[in-house]
């Protein structure tokens, strides 16, 4: 597969419930794509003045282009992907949980970049779990091979960065 087709294919994934924009720079690092979710959840009593609690929850997903994706990209890119979540995510009292994505697109891996990815792990919680938490997932998808490699939290996610276009859609 081609890498604009990927993105399209992604695009057409997500543009129902996320924000997308394309080709920015964030901390001096090009990105191809970013897409942004959030909810809100409310409980109320009698009415829906009367708000016994809230709870917001996100979603961020960065997308980044690589040829050959080597272990300093994968660390590069993990350092990226902690760095966002330790200084973009400003959880206050109704902030219930982030997942920060990253997802590396290449046509060749290393394989101790295989390794880095499958063992990476970031988890970050706000006032011991008061103010919610936040988790980062990693994932790497090859264009030459439809390989998709994810850490223990991207595995929950997999199936959105597949390659068919099947997402969504029930079978008979």
């Amino acid at each position: 597969m081609k890498y604009e087709e990927y993105i399209d294919l992604l695009i057409s994934k997500l543009e129902r419930n996320f924000t997308i924009e394309r080709d920015i720079v964030i901390f001096d690092s090009k990105i191809d794509l970013t897409a942004k979710f959030s909810n809100t959840s409310v409980r109320t009593f009698i009415t829906k003045n009367d708000i016994i609690d809230r709870y917001d929850n996100y979603e961020h997903i960065y997308v980044k282009r690589y040829d050959n994706v080597t272990e300093k990209d994968v660390v590069t890119f993990g350092q990226f992907l902690k760095r966002i979540s330790d200084e973009y995510i400003k959880p206050d009292k109704d902030h219930m949980s982030t997942f920060i994505t990253g997802v590396l697109i290449g046509n060749h891996i290393d394989q101790n970049a295989i390794k880095i990815i499958e063992k990476f792990n970031y988890r970050k919680a706000f006032c011991f779990y008061l103010k919610g938490w936040c988790d980062v997932r990693l994932v790497y998808a090859g264009l030459d091979d439809n390989k998709l490699i994810t850490n223990k939290d991207g595995k929950k996610v997999k199936k959105l960065y597949e390659f068919g276009n099947d997402f969504g859609q029930r079978e008979h």
